[in-house]
């Protein structure tokens, strides 16, 4: 489970009225599991079989870990929904699934239950593959068959126990968080402590990697290694979540906002806006206006819709993002809630209104340079 991810899907459909993406990377991965399948862990476990067989195998593997790892997923995302949460996508890519929350639980108990939701889930569908693979093999079905669903048994098993790891942001260390929650009622300490955990576990993962590269095993030392970084990222980004809400929760958006906001003319030419704007000023964006009313905005990118021919004659008000196509914040709107829309968004910026008057600009990277400044400049424990 985690916060937004967005881009580079190749796939997605709904499920229980979740959208299901699959990650570009998610396919290299498969391709790369089916492969080293097929040429080296099937034909050591099950000798004698064709080429052609293994492939199969590899293939029938590869698919049902797909489906094994969405339906984890699922259950985080549907017990996390009985809780009122909102998680509406789940993400295939590179280090599994991801279910996307909107929010963090509010209560240890809906934490706790989310996240053994997914190993229990795995855990049952080990069992079940390892019961259809014995009636096969009973039957008499086709080796391939019934040794893949076998393999898939075990797979479920292996995720299942590795999710439960005590080490967030991994199931096992929202599970730990959830009981220092319960225990001492305060989700900033808990989450401080299995963040800091989960940080100490990635750095185990990451020596282990690198030994294991050192002595020969390069193809799996580098995946350990991969999977390391990829958990301190997310423990640290957690820790970097506590500071945030510290720092902003509580103060309106004007406190992180620019006042003096350059903007452009409705009636001004494409032509005159690259010259007296673009290479003026190099801002990422304008907002656009007619004498003191906000149309819209306006960005470099923009300018690319129109042949470069009609930029004398067309004018910003004919081509820029009409207000409700554009991300606002109000005046007096959380800090901290901004800043998470933006995130969730993908959003860089974003204009502050009141009551339809722009009265500043919010960016991701002025909030993080007043984040910077504060983790500078806290006061030093004693």
């Amino acid at each position: 489970m985690a916060n937004g991810m967005h881009g580079g899907s190749v796939m997605r459909f709904r499920l229980f009225g979740v959208e299901i993406n699959v990650h570009a990377s998610w396919v290299l991965v498969a391709l790369l599991i089916a492969w080293s399948l097929a040429s080296g862990a099937f034909p050591v476990i099950y000798k004698g079989l064709p080429a052609s067989g293994y492939w199969l195998m590899a293939l029938i593997a590869v698919v049902g870990l797909a489906v094994s790892i969405v339906l984890h997923e699922l259950a985080h995302t549907l017990v996390g929904r009985a809780f009122g949460m909102s998680v509406d996508r789940i993400t295939l890519f590179l280090f599994g699934g991801v279910a996307e929350l909107h929010e963090e639980p509010k209560a240890p108990r809906a934490e706790l239950l989310m996240a053994l939701a997914g190993p229990a889930l795995s855990v049952v569908l080990g069992f079940v593959f390892a019961l259809i693979a014995g009636l096969l093999q009973a039957a008499g079905a086709a080796r391939e068959l019934a040794g893949a669903l076998a393999y898939l048994a075990t797979l479920n098993w292996v995720l299942a126990g590795f999710n439960m790891i005590p080490a967030f942001p991994m199931d096992g260390g929202r599970v730990m968080r959830a009981i220092v929650w319960m225990a001492t009622g305060k989700a900033e300490r808990a989450t401080r402590i299995s963040a800091s955990i989960g940080m100490g576990f990635a750095l185990i993962l990451m020596i282990g990697g690198a030994a294991l590269a050192l002595f020969g095993g390069v193809a799996s030392g580098l995946w350990w290694i991969l999977i390391g970084l990829f958990l301190r990222t997310a423990a640290q980004s957690s820790l970097s979540d506590i500071d945030a809400r510290h720092e902003l929760a509580g103060h309106p958006v004007s406190d992180v906002m620019v006042r003096q906001v350059e903007t452009a003319p409705a009636n001004m030419t494409l032509d005159a806006f690259v010259q007296e704007r673009l290479y003026a000023s190099h801002h990422g964006m304008y907002p656009v206006v007619d004498g003191d009313r906000l149309v819209g905005v306006i960005e470099a990118t923009d300018l690319l819709k129109t042949p470069r021919d009609a930029w004398a004659r067309t004018t910003l008000g004919e081509v820029c993002r009409p207000l409700d196509e554009t991300p606002q914040a109000r005046l007096a709107e959380d800090a901290f809630a901004v800043f998470e829309r933006m995130r969730q968004t993908g959003a860089v910026r974003m204009l502050v209104v009141d009551r339809g008057d722009l009265v500043g600009l919010v960016t991701v990277h002025d909030i993080a340079q007043r984040l910077a400044m504060a983790a500078k400049y806290a006061p030093k424990a004693a």
